[in-house]
């Protein structure tokens, strides 16, 4: 019974596959089971470097992104859909636009609000749409935690004040502060962390500097320091970073914390994909200091 099926399903997908190659998407559609063959394909599941992912791509005629990154020409609307579904997952596009008449597909960082609509039917904008991250947990120091070499930081005040002692809740010792304190006071700073696998990446959690109240430990008494706003921004490659924006396509400003121990928790408009994420104080109380974790989902978990 399987291998009837296997020879059935090769001989449907040979068919509609032919007649949607054939007509570039114009006349596959005549045949009433292609389109139903390509909503379970195409819609359903990728597979991507040996492992099936769950994800789909809504195509809308009549609109075309406005700006875009980069061009790729000579392509099938199906080699776009599948490209801009990989790019968006590595952070590397948020949609794509496609041109049926020349073949190019449009890499493009566009918002919703940034489609241009048209009556030229030949334009396409594609939007991938991934499985959401429903159950998100903390990829810095929870069930996986990362090591401290993935930790970094734009700068830090001295060794003791390292991003090593940035994760939440680390309390003061012999060895560190019991946060990231920065080596300047200005927005230019950020720490950084390096996930073990690319991720879906939903929220922000944050806190500040613990007050040292053991003698035994350096800087005792000190100190009352925190960030009260703050940007966030992330990459696939951890070099190229895009820093997280509104529904009106704004750098986001989230909101801090307003004393040194509560954990605030920040989530973002929507999920993005990302091997790495930083956070960029804005603005702060005493110093640049903070312990922090990022909320999300490992995808190849």
């Amino acid at each position: 019974m399987k291998s009837m099926l296997k020879k059935e399903f090769r001989k449907i997908s040979t068919h509609c596959f032919r007649g949607f190659w054939q007509s570039c998407g114009v006349n596959a559609y005549k045949d009433m089971f292609c389109p139903l063959f390509f909503v379970i394909v195409l819609g359903a599941k990728h597979l991507v470097g040996g492992l099936i992912v769950d994800n789909t791509v809504k195509v809308s005629r009549g609109q075309r992104v406005s700006s875009y990154t980069s061009s790729i020409p000579a392509v099938s609307l199906i080699k776009c859909e599948s490209t801009c579904f990989l790019r968006k997952r590595n952070g590397m596009c948020n949609i794509c636009g496609y041109d049926k008449i020349s073949k190019t597909c449009f890499i493009s960082n566009d918002n919703e609000a940034d489609i241009i609509l048209t009556s030229d039917h030949t334009k396409v904008v594609l939007k991938p749409i991934e499985h959401i991250c429903e159950n998100a947990e903390y990829l810095v120091n929870g069930v996986n935690p990362v090591s401290d070499a993935q930790l970094s930081a734009s700068s830090v005040y001295d060794p003791g004040h390292a991003e090593t002692g940035a994760r939440l809740n680390t309390s003061p010792s012999l060895t560190t502060v019991g946060a990231w304190c920065a080596g300047y006071n200005d927005a230019n700073q950020y720490i950084q962390v390096q996930f073990n696998d690319v991720s879906h990446v939903t929220g922000v959690a944050i806190q500040g500097r613990p007050i040292n109240t053991d003698p035994a430990f350096p800087h005792v008494g000190c100190c009352l320091q925190y960030v009260t706003s703050y940007k966030v921004l992330y990459s696939s490659d951890c070099v190229n970073f895009i820093t997280v924006k509104d529904n009106n396509g704004v750098d986001m400003v989230f909101t801090g914390n307003t004393d040194q121990d509560t954990v605030v928790t920040s989530l973002l408009p929507s999920q993005v994909t990302a091997l790495c994420a930083r956070v960029n104080p804005i603005s702060y109380l005493g110093h640049v200091s903070l312990r922090f974790d990022i909320l999300g989902c490992p995808i190849y978990n």
